[in-house]
């Protein structure tokens, strides 16, 4: 590829690749997320393992090669935060330097390039953030430098001949240095795949010998090894917030390709040079003949066809950085652009003009300034699309560390995190782990509800169906706690004891165990598949539900009920009550209607026909009058679907809440059993 030889071209270059550094040191900031990596990274480094909490061995991480990569380094800064933003930026100038100096054809699509990678919105806030996007980067750089300099010559001008240069066919070597980087690059991150698989697979077919698979498969031992490591250290093959995530109960792909769309529509409204160059790179190899980029394009389509068909993310633009830096490479690398002086001239004006007027550009909209509520002009939020960096920058951000003399980050989570160390051993639950995780240190257990550093939860389904992508929410399990403080099985339900000793046998047990190492083959085959769904799910004709009730109140009142649909099926259980009196209430559900059982007064409504476009309620409700002016109310939702074949699908054991003023009163999640305890 060109390299540029003149002082004005350095210069010129050099300028524009010191605008994006300076652009990612301006908005330089730390996720949350963030530091769940940093929490394994800190446990690793001072002898805990690779664990997150540190009595079990979880791979709460996406990127093996990331936190390897940091752990090295905070061996010896025995500091994340700096650490991890200067590694970043040091990483993302690299890599955009790779793409201007060797893979451009001109200084001016090296501008372009450059240009891009600037006011990207998503490219300047995931160059730091603290996730592996930096060393994505700079592996697909070094990859694509190896598949595209494997240029022999041009074609002599002739009006016969091609404009296009000449490559010769990849040595066993140009193959090695591929696959030991794709390798690498999925150690990164697995599902990066997509982009590396199309040029192995399309280099192993224009070579066509044994030697070349050979030396595919000696590049790709490092992924294999990692894998190997991971199913025999963690007990399973990919990181456990992959389970947290596909363990998705009733959630339609349907709705998760919405959801995959507007995270698109999300980056087209928000950051629209983003998605625009990236269309250009895959266009212009097709447009310009240059088949042999044609897989890295394919690569490109294939990841973003993948982000959608998974619902995208929560976090705006990360997981288009990637196909964009691909994008921008087989932009400037292209033949027929170099030649063409007026089509470089109008790119770059053009990029710098769609750049600077998107509305969320990093050039204006830089450090905590973005769309922090989400219901901002111009921005998509879908279920749950949000701008990570304007919401953390104030607590994470590099400048703002630099100009205070308080220890950064200073998110309330951080500061419950460094209070939570202080007061000791305890389990705690807790919906957001980042932060809390890492300052609360390895003395606390934190139970992450979301699943990603639990491996129980993880397995279990979401209970509710106002589901965020990334933030699936599950329920602590009856006994569960109590299981994490004493060391022993106190778990409620059979079934789901019975699979969590199997689990602990491996997350726990001796390494070398040979009772974990069957264990281990059977949890991986789905041996024990059907306890985990005999807790988790209800299906069949009908859903039962019996419980025994008592009240919690002096109230006299007490009404059973079932609310679905914009309508309830009422029943007065007792006007004489008191507290702690006891009833028992069974309920019948099926696609055809409810059916109640138990002590009556008065039948108060029917409810008619049910839907599953929102949950199935199931309460009690207790109050000091006949015409519910006031309201103590307890109910279960479940989340439920009906199935073609007349059968329920329902998630269980539902999620409890409580209104003690109700109707004017605020639902709170709660835990029922003293009210509403379920009965076999």
């Amino acid at each position: 590829m060109r390299v540029f030889s003149t002082t004005r071209e350095k210069v010129l270059v050099g300028v524009f690749l010191a605008a994006f550094a300076t652009l990612v040191i301006r908005n330089a900031w730390l996720s949350d997320d963030a530091y769940i990596t940093f929490r394994t990274v800190d446990n690793f480094v001072n002898g805990y393992g690779l664990t997150w909490n540190v009595v079990e061995r979880v791979q709460a991480y996406t990127h093996p090669l990331w936190m390897f990569l940091l752990s090295a380094v905070y061996t010896v800064t025995r500091e994340i935060f700096f650490t991890s933003l200067i590694l970043s930026i040091i990483l993302s100038v690299i890599a955009a330097g790779i793409v201007a100096l060797r893979l451009s054809r001109s200084v001016w699509l090296a501008c372009a390039g450059l240009a891009v990678f600037t006011l990207s919105k998503a490219f300047i806030d995931y160059s730091t953030s603290g996730l592996e996007n930096p060393l994505a980067h700079l592996l697909l750089a070094l990859f694509l430098l190896v598949y595209l300099n494997t240029e022999l010559h041009s074609s002599p001008p002739s009006p016969v001949s091609s404009p296009h240069p000449v490559y010769r066919l990849p040595s066993t070597v140009h193959l090695f240095s591929l696959a030991l980087l794709a390798a690498l690059g999925m150690v990164n991150r697995a599902d990066i795949v997509l982009f590396y698989a199309p040029v192995i697979v399309y280099v192993l077919l224009k070579v066509h010998n044994i030697k070349g698979v050979i030396a595919v498969g000696l590049g790709f031992l490092p992924f294999i090894a990692w894998e190997f490591f991971s199913l025999f250290y963690y007990g399973f093959p990919f990181p456990n917030t992959a389970y947290a995530k596909l363990t998705s109960a009733l959630i339609s792909r349907h709705d998760l390709i919405i959801e995959g769309l507007n995270y698109l529509r999300n980056s087209w409204r928000a950051d629209t040079i983003t998605l625009m160059a990236t269309g250009l790179g895959v266009l212009l190899p097709l447009l310009t003949r240059e088949w042999r980029k044609l897989p890295v394009a394919a690569g490109i389509v294939f990841y973003l066809l993948y982000v959608v068909y998974v619902g995208g993310d929560f976090m705006s633009g990360r997981f288009l950085t990637v196909p964009l830096f691909a994008a921008v490479a087989l932009l400037v690398s292209n033949v027929w652009l170099a030649e063409k002086h007026t089509a470089q001239a109008a790119l770059l004006a053009g990029v710098v003009l769609i750049g600077l007027s998107a509305p969320y550009s990093p050039v204006v909209a830089s450090g905590d300034k973005g769309a922090r509520t989400g219901t901002e002009p111009g921005w998509i939020r879908g279920r749950s699309i949000v701008d990570e960096r304007a919401n953390y920058y104030h607590n994470t951000g590099l400048l703002r560390a630099l100009q205070t003399a308080h220890p950064m980050p200073d998110h309330d989570w951080a500061l419950e995190g460094r209070a939570a160390r202080a007061a000791g051993p305890q389990v705690v639950e807790k919906g957001s782990v980042g932060f809390y995780g890492y300052f609360a240190g390895p003395r606390v257990y934190v139970v992450d509800m979301l699943g990603l550093g639990n491996p129980l939860l993880a397995r279990l389904p979401l209970a509710d169906p106002d589901w965020s992508i990334g933030h699936f929410g599950r329920l602590m399990p009856e006994g569960y706690r109590e299981t994490l403080e004493s060391g022993e099985n106190h778990i409620a339900d059979p079934n789901l004891a019975f699979y969590y000793d199997k689990l602990t046998l491996v997350i726990r047990g001796a390494l070398f165990d040979p009772n974990r190492l069957r264990e281990i083959w059977r949890l991986n085959t789905g041996v024990y598949d059907s306890y985990l769904d005999a807790y988790a799910y209800f299906r069949g004709a009908e859903f039962v539900r019996q419980f025994r009730v008592t009240n919690p109140t002096e109230r006299p009142y007490v009404y059973a009920y079932i609310w679905n649909n914009h309508a309830g099926e009422t029943y007065l259980l007792d006007d004489g009550s008191f507290q702690g009196a006891t009833y028992t209430v069974t309920w019948r559900i099926t696609q055809a209607g409810v059916h109640f059982d138990g002590p009556t007064v008065q039948k108060i409504s029917s409810i008619g026909a049910l839907a599953d476009t929102e949950t199935l309620n199931v309460g009690v409700l207790f109050s000091p009058m006949p015409d519910l002016t006031v309201q103590d109310i307890y109910e279960y939702r479940f989340w439920f679907r009906f199935e073609k074949d007349g059968w329920m699908t329902v998630i269980l054991p539902g999620k409890g809440f409580h209104n003690a003023d109700a109707p004017q009163g605020f639902w709170v999640p709660a835990d029922l059993q003293r009210v509403m305890h379920p009965l076999p």
